[in-house]
């Protein structure tokens, strides 16, 4: 398996992003109680549209990365977002090892500022977490950070955080079909699932 690069044009005209969060849960027939059993693990899951792409110009570097997806054999990191969540230009780290579960204490932060929004992502590792409450530094910069799915393998100490432009290490679940019509219009999609 290798990480190949995802191309970066054009953008997606539609990304439609799924966490899945195992659990297995029955209901009493005789007293409609509820147990469920959840598996406290996570990952995501993402069904990916491009725009129209018109011409061989357009089409050729989404053909080379069909053929070097190799299928589901290989991987490729796909941006959550369009832009940028943060212009930040600072440089956060996980502040200790052997840190695992839904928080991680991180540092190099702004000091003593609400940095980003519960919702929002960060990368950590390779794995994409999204934010359960908002990130808000103390006065050294420090802040904890808190999220969902939880963390798949503690991050070593100083293992930096992508807060700017996060993304997910994503396969092809299945090989991609790539549509033409006239006028050398093409149409892709891809149905992928995270990596690790």
């Amino acid at each position: 398996m290798a990480t190949i690069t995802f191309p970066s044009s054009p953008k997606p005209s539609g990304m439609q992003w799924k966490l899945v969060m195992p659990a297995q849960t029955n209901v009493s027939g005789w007293t409609g109680g509820r147990q469920t059993l959840a598996s406290n693990r996570g990952w995501w899951e993402c069904q990916l549209t491009l725009p129209p792409l018109v011409g061989r110009d357009a089409v050729n570097p989404w053909r080379s990365f069909v053929a070097q997806a190799r299928g589901s054999a290989n991987d490729f990191q796909v941006p959550v977002d369009a832009t940028a969540q943060s212009a930040l230009a600072n440089t956060v780290l996980v502040n200790g090892a052997g840190q695992t579960g839904r928080s991680l204490v991180t540092d190099g932060w702004p000091a003593s500022t609400t940095i980003l929004s519960a919702g929002e992502f960060v990368t950590v590792g390779n794995q994409l977490l999204q934010l359960t409450a908002d990130v808000t530094s103390d006065g050294s910069g420090n802040a904890t950070i808190s999220f969902e799915p939880p963390i798949r393998s503690a991050p070593a100490d100083n293992a930096q955080i992508e807060y700017k432009n996060p993304y997910a290490l994503m396969y092809c679940v299945e090989e991609p079909a790539l549509s033409v019509s006239v006028g050398d219009v093409y149409m892709l999609s891809l149905n992928l699932r995270e990596s690790f």
